[in-house]
């Protein structure tokens, strides 16, 4: 009866852990804790690449439909900085969100992260899918526009961040990511979920699009 057990175990065993390789989890960080500090320029940083068509962004709710700049902005009910009275001014002179509608973004980003858990002999590994802005206006969060991380990472040294710890060496974004310098909890675990960003939902609304 025992080598009955035995030889079970040592069949499902390997079932088992290839069930497990990956875990896949929505994460949040928060910005305005203190050893968080050097994300806070992150949102700023995307918002102006977004606004200069150097980075495209996702609905949260369906990832393969790009959002304009000119949307979202309507959609947040924010100020869109290329525009005036006039007419259309150039995006990349004019994309620069006001202070306050920055503060907005300040609080808390959002990122889907897979984790494949090690083998013998190799370490765990994690990586950053994507990232959500969220928007804190009027005591509520609102999911922003998607930046996948592989966009991100293509925009190299263009864009510095705030070091806390020198001023004189601010950080680039690739440092930021690759490095892991922030520190943040898991908030769901999709793994035994069926997770399929990929996949169009029923809308009535281009709000639908955003809000899971």
């Amino acid at each position: 009866m025992k080598k009955a057990i035995i030889y079970i175990t040592l069949i499902l065993l390997p079932a088992l852990f290839i069930g497990q390789e990956k875990r896949i989890t929505l994460n949040e960080a928060r910005l305005v804790e203190k050893h968080n500090q050097i994300l806070r320029g992150l949102p700023e940083i995307l918002l102006e690449a977004y606004c200069k068509g150097e980075i495209a962004a996702y609905y949260p709710k369906y990832l393969k439909a790009q959002v304009s700049f000119k949307e979202f902005m309507n959609y947040a009910y924010l100020e869109d900085p290329t525009y005036n009275e006039q007419g259309t001014l150039c995006p990349g002179e004019h994309c620069k969100l006001s202070k306050e509608d920055l503060k907005l973004f300040q609080r808390t980003i959002e990122f889907v992260e897979i984790e494949k858990r090690a083998q013998v002999g190799q370490e765990p590994s994690k990586m950053i899918y994507y990232l959500i802005l969220k928007i804190h206006k009027d005591g509520k969060s609102y999911n922003g526009p998607v930046f996948f991380a592989k966009d991100i990472l293509a925009l190299k040294e263009k864009y510095k961040l705030y070091n806390p710890k020198n001023d004189a060496a601010p950080i680039s974004i690739q440092k930021l990511f690759l490095s892991r310098m922030f520190s943040s909890k898991t908030i769901k675990d999709f793994t035994d979920l069926k997770f399929n960003p990929w996949k169009s939902k029923a809308k009535n609304t281009s709000d639908d699009l955003y809000e899971y």
